[in-house]
């Protein structure tokens, strides 16, 4: 029986072509000369392997992703604008120019894609456990509808574009600064309940980025010293911001690195990048044309959607009708509501599971708010880890425990 080896060029190619995760590929190229040779002398193979991996809508995000990290630094606004109207009128274009993507930029929207399909999958299995407490049983059936799917990953895909495309590196001035350019850019192509999904996955992501940097931020005696804030949500945690800033492959890697000392070297590797504003940025939209906020007029916002289901107008009109314009995306007493991913359900879930009769029972807060007592603690935890730090400690500190602390060894002559 003939190897793989022995095959020709093209039918390894066609083989590496049925491939449904591009991160498959590379372990191939790296086996023997053969396949890596069967590969360079094929064109596409990676654009197939793409395709067959991220649903043909989520396509055009994932190129004008791409696109967006090849754009000349400092970014200009022109290009900005050129790259959005692109994807938002003429998909098709993006969605062409995969044919001459290289593999490393292919690895690249592999990777996170996969990260934003896992990051899919958990949100909505949260959200629905929130919704429903007492029918934990039934999330062991649990499935996104296809449109679901696509509305979560849109979401994702989105708020990523906003971290790549609005960071704080300068951009140049040729068509003036970023800085309150995101709504004519970006957000003013969506309703508002398209902007209060990026304002939800905003918010699962700082939910998991905060459970999954708990330990070595609370604990490390070097995080201590530098009086790293590891409880304070949203705008007023500038950090917390920065490392979110990185992108959902990033806060991946945070969530799913095994160790502490993993976390803290990838955390600190962060410490000089660019941060975007975007909770900032989602808040502002409030304060647009804010002399028509007085609710009326959401047919004409329900036009500006793309969406054909009704289940996020739905719920985000159940929740805003008669709302000043302040509260209609990132308002702090909805977070509650965006724990709950409530602008992500098709209407046939709204309506079958009876999700807008829950809204008046759901609480204003997130679970994971912290109390004055948490307050306390990490501020006094501030003090006894940066006097260990100063006496030449590091490692792991516990509260009335400092078995883990790490002393430098004294030097013998």
């Amino acid at each position: 029986m003939p190897s793989i080896t022995t095959l020709p060029c093209e039918v390894v190619a066609s083989i590496f072509r049925k491939f449904d995760n591009i991160r498959w590929l590379t372990p191939s190229l790296l086996s023997c000369r053969h396949l890596h040779s069967s590969f360079k002398e094929s064109s596409g193979v990676q654009a197939e392997i793409i395709r067959r991996q991220i649903p043909s809508p989520l396509l055009p995000y994932s190129i004008a992703l791409a696109e967006a990290h090849r754009l000349p630094r400092p970014l200009a606004i022109s290009s900005v604008h050129q790259l959005l109207d692109t994807l938002y009128h003429d998909p098709e274009n993006l969605v062409a120019r995969l044919q001459n993507i290289h593999l490393p930029l292919a690895l690249k929207m592999g990777c996170t894609h996969d990260a934003i399909h896992d990051f899919v999958i958990d949100f909505a299995e949260d959200a629905l456990g929130l919704l429903f407490p007492e029918n934990q049983a039934a999330l062991d059936q649990f499935t996104l509808s296809p449109t679901e799917y696509l509305r979560f990953c849109r979401a994702f895909y989105r708020t990523e574009l906003f971290f790549v495309l609005f960071g704080t590196d300068p951009p140049s001035t040729e068509s003036g600064a970023f800085s309150g350019s995101e709504n004519e850019l970006l957000f003013s192509r969506h309703s508002p309940w398209e902007n209060e999904q990026i304002a939800c996955v905003y918010d699962f992501l700082e939910k998991r980025f905060s459970q999954a940097s708990h330990d070595v931020l609370a604990h490390d005696v070097e995080f201590g010293e530098l009086s790293i804030d590891y409880l304070t949500l949203g705008v007023d945690n500038q950090l917390r911001q920065l490392w979110i800033s990185q992108g959902v492959y990033f806060v991946h890697r945070i969530v799913h690195e095994p160790s502490c000392q993993a976390k803290k070297d990838l955390l600190k590797s962060a410490f000089m990048a660019g941060r975007s504003r975007l909770p900032e940025a989602l808040i502002e939209l409030g304060e647009i044309d804010d002399d028509d906020s007085s609710g009326d007029g959401f047919e004409a916002l329900e036009s500006s959607s793309d969406d054909t289901d009704k289940g996020p107008s739905t719920t985000w009109l159940h929740a805003h009708t008669n709302s000043p314009r302040f509260e209609w995306v990132m308002f702090s007493d909805a977070a509650g509501l965006r724990e709950r991913a409530y602008v992500f359900w098709d209407l046939d879930r709204v309506e079958r599971s009876k999700i807008l009769d829950r809204f008046q029972s759901i609480p204003t807060q997130p679970s994971h708010t912290y109390s004055d007592e948490d307050m306390e603690r990490m501020e006094k935890s501030f003090d006894e880890r940066s006097a260990l730090w100063r006496k030449g400690g590091s490692g792991f500190w516990s509260e009335g425990d400092t078995s883990r602390v790490v002393w430098p060894q004294k030097v013998t002559e």
